[in-house]
């Protein structure tokens, strides 16, 4: 029975194990990759030729790309150039900032008291005004594009940031979430807290937010990664291209002239959702099991 458990244990070990390498190879690759020099990328992954490619042509003068972990020479040349040489990059990802912040700093400002309001409601159709609210998360964000573009030509805001931040800052996950979390707290000792005289916002604050930290370290993480690889919006939204997030400019430059960068660049887009998933990855499946969602 114990070497049967033990066996068990093993092939769960070895199955997660085997995940884990897996989902990491690509991002291990992109790294490695960012220490190519140009000319080896544009021999491996464009169909220049090169003294690199010129042997690898078929003999239907076909070249494929060559993929490779490890560069046949490591270089920083892409780093430097990113960092240093040329300043545009780094102001790709800087509009990815400025995109990021407001809208997870935002969600945390709001989605604790928008569901604080709606748990100590006592209409009688709040739940009906709830499931109207949330109601948007299972519709896909294409079909929310054309109304968010109407509304933001009628405030004048289109063609900003504000087109993007705005509606993301109100979005109906946050509220659902920390409401989730909230759903289970016990009645009694928010109803002791308001007999001692405490108002709603001190019971906010003092009984209600300190038990949040785990929901809120876990929306902190889902919401910055979805504005992070945001694509759709600033595609739509945002005209100037120049203001335009990392995670759009990337796909653009993939080109013969830019490839050698890509996996640099590519790096140090990762290197900002990795410091916020390490930071809440104590709290993220923590915070999401508190919420009771599956």
């Amino acid at each position: 029975m114990m070497k049967a458990g033990r066996l068990s244990y093993n092939a769960r070990f070895l199955i997660v194990a085997l995940s884990a390498t897996l989902s990491l190879l690509p991002l291990l690759y992109i790294l490695m990759n960012s220490f190519m020099s140009s000319l080896e990328a544009g021999a491996r992954y464009t169909s220049s030729i090169t003294s690199y490619s010129m042997l690898g042509f078929t003999d239907d003068n076909m070249h494929y790309v060559d993929m490779s972990l490890v560069p046949d020479v490591l270089t920083l040349s892409a780093w430097r150039q990113i960092l240093l040489e040329d300043p545009t990059y780094l102001r790709f990802i800087w509009n990815s900032i400025i995109l990021s912040l407001p809208v997870v700093l935002g969600n945390i400002l709001i989605a604790p008291l928008a569901a604080y309001g709606f748990e100590r409601m006592r209409a009688r159709h709040k739940e009906k005004v709830f499931v109207a609210y949330v109601i948007t998360m299972i519709l896909p964000m294409q079909a929310l594009l054309v109304p968010h573009f109407i509304a933001a030509e009628m405030f004048g805001i289109n063609g900003t940031y504000l087109t993007i931040i705005l509606p993301a800052v109100f979005a109906p996950f946050g509220v659902f979430l920390v409401r989730q979390q909230m759903r289970g707290f016990e009645k009694e000792v928010i109803e002791a807290a308001s007999v001692d005289g405490a108002g709603e916002l001190q019971i906010f604050s003092r009984v209600v937010l300190p038990n949040l930290k785990p929901t809120m370290i876990a929306l902190t993480v889902l919401t910055f990664a979805e504005v992070w690889n945001i694509v759709d919006q600033a595609v739509v939204f945002i005209q100037q291209e120049r203001e335009m997030p990392m995670s759009v400019y990337l796909s653009r430059l993939f080109t013969g002239e830019s490839v050698g960068i890509v996996f640099a660049i590519s790096s140090l887009f990762m290197i900002p959702a990795l410091i916020v998933f390490i930071f809440g990855q104590d709290h993220l499946a923590e915070g999401i099991g508190y919420s009771g969602i599956k």
